[in-house]
């Protein structure tokens, strides 16, 4: 073998990256069948070829010899000599595997013995079916998931691999003696791998290198411009360079996490075969669908993330599709179907594996958790069927009725969301008997940088990852009616629901001489996969984006805490693990406290529907409000930080120059005082374009039942105003002030295909008078013809009546009488109109209400003052374009006028 060690790990590099697409590409030659591609046989010929020339000029015998076999098959089949069958691509994906496998290992490579392989692949160039050996028994294969750091799910195909492979779970009964590779763990194997070709080496675009160096010379010169302005002691030169340096940095630092970034599709591809392989051993056909492949995440959840998936889709696989046999008997076609999506979402990257299968049934699962003691009797009589297939995350959980080689041992689905959770992310289920499940992973874009938020608790200083927060809660003094206790735990009365409370002084054992009486509390909301919950703090800080450090060995098993981060003050916070707190705090989903909690909630319930608001001052005498719901997030800045541009207000934000406003220009405001340093922007997205407004300073965000006068300061801007804790706080109408402040954001406002022949008739039930207002006015504006029903009960009167032929309901969820979900499902039971889009509207529309308004036939959601996401939703369903009926509306009202001023 070549002794340059240099020139061998070059080889290594570069042979991976020939093997990177080569299985993707025999899968796509054996989909193919007798319609062979000849260009793509051509692309993996060139890439053995590449390997097997490299192999020979070092000396690399096996590593030539086995490369020498593939391409002489490749050469037949690109030559239309040979018509690919499953038969030959399997030998050709093993022939592969163990190349790799020999590559990875170059100083043992020869003395694998590869015989075997050689020979299937000279009879299949010889137009000779290979004599194959029987893949081992099932019970062969891996054990399944272990409780380890990470969920050890070898590939599939390892269980149909007579010769051993990189990705083999166990020794595998080999044809050929002392198999080197086979006798690693698959975890080990895995970072032998990438040790060699994944972690070492990263692949970087030109471009976001070209973007370094040159951020690294703008460093260079912030830094000389600091160390000039210190050197002449002159204060407001210091200030700009600061504010400059803060820029460069930013814009460095996201460069920098940009060469970690990978697409996921290095993960989703491997997948193709394992549901190859997988269909083929348990006998059913699949059809596996990959979305979102470009999605981009840090490289070390790229890592991390294909183990704990594979586990997932081997279940998919085994316990969630039928059989060709039973899939026909329920009325669907024989191959089922697995779907593998990948996408952002709320700053976050959402990954959804989804199959048309037999879903999980949860009277079952109730069974089987009261007889393993998991869950009382009265436990299971309580819970709902959504809580109910969450208890496949149990430990040692499992309804399988028989042990296989793919699932069904009791271990796994814990390790794979206590795997999830440590990188930060969350795991969930949703399941419908005959119809599916669906897996929800949720992960962040990255590990290395986190923005958090800083809270206080008994003067310590802690962290809490922003993508764990739901929202911020103050409960104030006098406030203790939204505060009770259910069998000795805090609840909190949010938005007609009862939220847990964790305080952290003494979840974490704090000393603390403050009293336990509920009164001036923040309150964070906190989510994980498993539960949602209220963290009590002292006191709120800024948020930042920390970088995490270990923790030492003192506090290494604390499960509450996932590290440390040192502050920009040089401050130490340990950083709250949202996960951990639940479990210490016992917020099990099947709890007791929560069943109660459900039972008094239902008698809490008094009909009024609550509107959550940031609340913030413009000036200290005045103070107004925007509904959460249309708030895209919420930076605090330096005044010093915006600059005029052409007349307008900027401020330079993420790379790019956001248009921010202020209040006083634009509605009848008092100016906010001239000598804030720092001052709040409220981001929203109009019509797919950001745009701030300037809040001077935040006051809280608050859950309130309104009560709205609509006329008292009525004015372009401002849709009422309404009384909280003893103080008449304005309701701002953010659309109105975008377009005063941007008319031409609105002018080409397209959304659907051409316009219907007649104008739209919506249906609108909503039982507030303002903002069955509100919404009637957004739509007549849009050019829709209205006729507003004052609940759900008036709606479907109105309805059967037949006065009008209506193309759309458009009703609000919590109503007396009738509510949203009961309209529905009466419209969905009717054969008259049982076709009609609903929409429904909500506050902050929750999952839960989701999900429950998909099962009442509700075919979209949307916030009730997000007026311009309203009139998308209305004019898709109803295909209709919008500023068409725009135009029209004002033309009549043109026309109506120029009549009465002639007459």
């Amino acid at each position: 073998m070549y002794e340059d060690n240099e020139l061998v790990a070059e080889f290594v590099i570069e042979s991976n990256e020939h093997l990177a697409n080569v299985e993707s590409q025999l899968l796509a030659i054996e989909s193919g069948g007798e319609s062979v591609d000849v260009d793509l046989v051509n692309t993996v010929f060139r890439a053995i070829h590449s390997i097997k020339g490299a192999a020979g000029f070092l000396g690399l015998r096996n590593i030539n010899d086995l490369s020498h076999s593939l391409e002489n098959v490749l050469n037949k089949l690109r030559n239309l000599e040979l018509t690919p069958n499953s038969a030959m691509i399997d030998v050709l994906l093993r022939a592969s595997d163990q190349l790799r496998s020999m590559i990875n290992d170059v100083d043992t490579s020869d003395t694998i013995k590869i015989a075997e392989f050689v020979q299937q692949l000279d009879q299949i160039a010889a137009g000779v079916t290979p004599s194959v050996p029987a893949a081992p028994a099932v019970a062969e294969v891996a054990e399944p998931v272990a409780p380890a750091a990470a969920v050890e799910e070898p590939q599939v195909v390892a269980a149909e691999t007579p010769a051993p492979v990189v990705e083999a779970p166990a020794p595998v009964e080999p044809a050929a003696p002392a198999p080197v590779k086979a006798a690693k763990a698959p975890a080990e194997e895995s970072r032998s791998e990438g040790s060699t070709s994944v972690e070492a080496n990263i692949r970087v675009p030109v471009s976001v290198l070209d973007r370094l160096m040159n951020l690294t010379g703008e460093l260079v010169l912030c830094r000389n411009q600091v160390i000039q302005a210190i050197s002449s002691k002159q204060d407001s030169g210091l200030e700009a360079v600061a504010s400059g340096l803060d820029q460069v940095t930013s814009e460095l630092q996201d460069a920098v996490m940009q060469t970690r970034m990978q697409p996921i599709g290095q993960v989703f591809n491997r997948f193709i075969r394992v549901v190859r392989d997988l269909g083929a051993k348990l006998g059913k056909e699949c059809n596996l669908q990959i979305d979102g492949k470009e999605v981009e995440v840090d490289k070390s959840i790229i890592e991390a993330i294909g183990d704990p998936m594979t586990h997932l889709i081997r279940n998919s696989m085994d316990h969630g599709l039928e059989t060709p046999q039973k899939r026909v008997a329920a009325g669907k076609s024989p191959a089922g179907r697995v779907n593998l999506r990948a996408y952002h979402q709320a700053g976050k990257v959402r990954i959804d594996i989804e199959d048309d299968g037999q879903g999980i049934n949860p009277a079952i699962l109730k069974e089987k958790a009261v007889s393993k003691g998991i869950i009382t009797q009265d436990q299971a009589e309580q819970m709902s069927d959504r809580d109910a297939v969450r208890l496949i995350f149990h430990a040692g959980f499992s309804t399988a009725e028989k042990l296989t080689d793919v699932s069904g041992r009791g271990v796994g689905m814990d390790v794979v969301r206590s795997n999830i959770e440590k990188l930060g992310g969350t795991v969930d289920v949703e399941s419908t008997i005959g119809k599916g499940t669906n897996i929800q992973i949720t992960l962040p874009l990255t590990l290395a940088i986190i923005p958090s938020l800083i809270v206080e608790t008994c003067g310590n200083r802690f962290a809490i990852p922003q993508a764990n927060i739901s929202e911020l809660v103050r409960v104030r003094a006098g406030d203790e009616q939204r505060l009770t206790r259910v069998k000795g735990a805090e609840m909190l009365r949010l938005r007609g629901s009862l939220l847990p409370i964790v305080r952290m002084n003494g979840i974490l054992n704090l000393s603390s001489e403050q009293s336990e009486a509920p009164t001036n509390s923040s309150i964070i909301v906190v989510e994980t996969g498993r539960a949602r919950y209220g963290l009590a703090v002292d006191g709120l800080h800024d948020s930042e984006e920390i970088v995490v450090k270990p923790l030492g060995r003192h506090l290494r098993g604390c499960k509450c805490l996932s590290g440390a981060t040192i502050l920009g003050d040089g401050h130490i916070a340990l950083i709250l693990d949202v996960a951990g707190i639940s479990d210490e705090a016992k917020l099990d989903l099947t709890d007791q406290s929560e069943l109660e909690a459900k039972r008094i909630e239902e008698d809490l319930h008094d009909g009024e529907e609550s509107q959550t608001l940031l609340m913030f001052t413009n000036h200290p005498q005045e103070t107004f409000a925007i509904p959460m719901g249309v708030v895209l997030r919420v930076e605090r800045i330096k005044a010093s930080q915006i600059d005029t541009v052409g007349g307008l207000e900027v401020l330079q934000y993420r790379g790019a120059s956001l248009p921010v406003m202020r209040l006083e220009n634009n509605i009848n405001a008092r100016p906010a005082p001239a000598d804030l340093e720092s001052v709040f922007v409220v981001i929203f997205d109009i019509n797919g374009y950001e745009v701030g407004l300037i809040a001077p300073q935040l006051k809280d965000i608050q859950s309130v039942v309104m009560h709205v006068d609509a006329t008292t300061f009525r004015e372009t801007g401002v849709c009422g105003s309404f009384v909280f804790d003893g103080h008449a706080i304005r309701l701002l109408d953010v659309f109105k002030i975008v377009e005063k402040h941007r008319p031409e954001w609105f002018e080409h406002h397209k959304v659907a295909a051409e316009a219907r022949s007649h104008d739209p008739i919506v249906l609108l039930a909503e039982d507030s008078d303002f903002f069955r207002r509100q919404v009637k006015g957004f739509l007549e504006e849009a050019g829709f013809q209205v006729v507003d029903a004052e609940d759900g009960q008036a709606a479907w009167e109105t309805l059967q009546r037949g006065e009008f032929h209506f193309d759309l309901i458009v009703t609000d969820i919590e109503m007396p009488r009738m509510n949203g979900f009961e309209l529905s499902r009466q419209v969905r039971s009717s054969d008259r109109w049982k076709q009609m889009p609903i929409v429904a509207l909500t506050s902050l529309a929750s999952d839960e209400h989701r999900r429950e308004g998909e099962a009442a036939g509700i075919d979209d959601y949307q916030i009730k003052m997000d007026r311009e996401r309203l009139l998308s939703s209305v004019s898709r369903l109803t295909q209709t374009d919008v500023e068409t009926l725009r135009r029209q509306a004002m033309r009549e009202g043109s026309v109506r006028e120029l009549s009465t001023a002639g007459a």
